[in-house]
Formats: structure tokens, C-alpha cells, sequence
């Protein structure tokens, strides 16, 4: 991996808080680009709960 597709799966990450499902730069530049161009911006990831799941 590139020192370029490692900032972007950073990136990627920081944007859909999730990692990327394929290593596509153009790709996964054009969908953070959108992303960030929406009006509510970026929204920050929700932390997960820790422990087991309940049903």
C-alpha cells in the first residue's frame, strides 16, 4: 500500500467511519470530496459500545 492510499483510507475512515470496502483512489477521493461538500459537512463517528451485544 502507498503512502497516498494510507492517507486516504485514514481520511476515508474519519469520513464514513468505516474502513474503505475497496482501495480505489480516484474512487475514494470523489466520495470524500462529495461527502464533505454536503451542507452538514461531516458528521463525527458515534462510538461504538463496548461489551457484549443485548438482545
Amino acid at each position: 500500500m502507498t503512502d497516498e492510499e494510507r492517507e486516504l483510507v485514514e481520511r476515508w475512515i474519519i469520513t464514513f467511519c468505516e474502513t474503505p470496502p475497496v482501495i480505489d483512489v480516484e474512487l475514494m477521493r470523489r466520495l470524500i470530496a462529495e461527502q464533505q461538500a454536503t451542507p452538514q459537512g461531516v458528521p463525527p463517528c458515534q462510538p461504538r459500545p463496548s461489551g457484549p451485544a443485548t438482545a
